[in-house]
């Protein structure tokens, strides 16, 4: 099913049951555990648009306050671990998520409560978006938790979806083309998740390289024109995870990510001074 034949579906669920939302028989409930983007385009901002307009109800764990713009991140607010962990804990207690996103962890204690509330509460589907540094290039995780991050986070997580610059941190090997892309994507496959590494900054086409520990799949589209992708990064991953939440086979799933993430930056439009955001 392609993400436009996905949403019809779910119009048409609304309109035969004539209801504002989806039944709760079947609402699906994304848990996204992100920072928070000021200036609306990513994070969490992005994620809750993502998952309600692919007709899922998102749950939200807030993970840190930044002071951003169109140009560049002037501050962040680091949310206590102990606070995360309460997030979780409450919002669990009540509703328990069919799938979960990870963003934006800025130290080694926020990996750490995150680890121990997956390993807890036994979370299905995670999806971890490995935010090491921001587009304007801040740096988003102090450089000591990196391997934080792969030796309990990764390992617990059924998915992880890095682009070139992050694949290259988490493998310590050159990620500039499909061959270094396929080899960092086995590198990283062997700390437990499935991997996509995303290729929107690859050279001519875009591709986005799934590697599930058996076969490789490519998801390829022709470059578009835009310097409004503020945010595609957040969507591709939160999609996923909602995809997945709506019981989307791995490569299915992935494929219907890279779908609605090449949409989403289609529509992209001018918000500020510099780069603006994807519209999912």
């Amino acid at each position: 099913m392609t993400v436009r034949g996905l949403v019809v579906t779910l119009h048409a669920l609304k309109r035969r049951r004539k209801l504002p939302l989806l039944h709760a028989s079947i609402m699906k409930y994304v848990l996204t555990i992100a920072g928070s983007d000021s200036c609306g385009g990513a994070g969490i901002q992005a994620d809750i648009k993502t998952i309600s307009g692919l007709g899922a109800h998102p749950l939200t764990v807030i993970t840190a306050l930044t002071a951003q713009n169109s140009l560049g991140i002037d501050a962040v607010h680091e949310t206590p671990a102990t606070f995360i962990s309460q997030q979780i804990e409450t919002t669990v207690g009540d509703v328990f998520p069919d799938a979960s996103k990870i963003g934006m962890l800025s130290s080694g204690k926020a990996i750490r409560a995150v680890a121990e509330a997956i390993e807890k509460y036994e979370f299905p589907r995670v999806v971890v978006d490995p935010v090491l540094r921001a587009s304007t290039g801040k740096s988003l995780l102090i450089p000591e938790a990196v391997s934080l991050l792969k030796e309990i986070l990764l390992p617990l997580s059924h998915v992880v979806t890095p682009n070139l610059d992050e694949a290259e941190t988490l493998t310590g090997i050159r990620v500039r083309n499909l061959k270094e892309m396929e080899e960092a994507a086995k590198r990283i496959r062997s700390l437990g998740p499935d991997v996509v590494v995303t290729g929107g900054h690859l050279k001519g086409e875009c591709v986005d390289l799934l590697y599930d520990g058996r076969e490789v799949y490519h998801f390829s589209g022709a470059r578009i024109k835009t310097e409004h992708i503020h945010g595609s990064g957040c969507v591709f991953s939160s999609a996923l995870a909602t995809f997945l939440a709506l019981e989307s086979h791995m490569v299915k799933a992935t494929e219907l990510a890279h779908e609605f993430a090449r949409q989403a930056i289609e529509r992209g439009y001018p918000c500020g001074k510099g780069a603006g955001p994807v519209r999912p």
